[in-house]
């Protein structure tokens, strides 16, 4: 796909997750520590959108300087539409589930932004996308420490 519409689409992947991570803060509300995680990871998630939207100005500008972009838009689809049928579940994941499922999506997050980088032909686009992969995997440690902290 161009390379517009997969920077348009991996905001919109950074939203989904960090609307999650608002959601959870949410529910965990009433432990300072779980909301203070959920709240940095929400911020985080939404400086990953403004890169990304940084990268769509640029590309915007030029958009013939840019290649086409292998993104898989039918697992990002997938995790933001898994992440909707969480946010908007009745039933209420324990902060056990919270934290591993919030493992999972950055996992998957990823590893899709990292699959994205190695056949990405621009430099400047793969090298944005690594540093998203980057990110994620920072998020990924937080939650493994939180989990050790807690014993879960």
């Amino acid at each position: 796909m161009d390379a517009e519409k997969a920077l348009r689409l991996l905001g919109r992947l950074e939203k989904k997750i960090g609307e999650l991570y608002d959601h959870f803060s949410g529910l965990f509300r009433s432990d300072e520590k779980v909301r203070e995680l959920f709240d940095q990871l929400c911020m985080d998630e939404d400086s990953h959108d403004s890169v990304v939207q940084y990268q769509m100005r640029i590309v915007r500008q030029d958009p013939g300087a840019f290649g086409d972009v292998e993104v898989s838009e039918s697992e990002i689809n997938s995790i933001m539409d898994f992440i909707d049928k969480t946010i908007a579940s009745k039933k209420h994941p324990t902060l056990k589930q919270a934290v591993e499922l919030s493992l999972k999506i950055e996992g998957t997050a990823s590893e899709s932004h990292y699959r994205t980088a190695l056949v990405q032909d621009n430099p400047m686009l793969g090298e944005l996308i690594r540093s998203l992969g980057v990110s994620d995997e920072e998020h990924s440690k937080r939650l493994r420490d939180f989990v050790v902290s807690r014993n879960l």
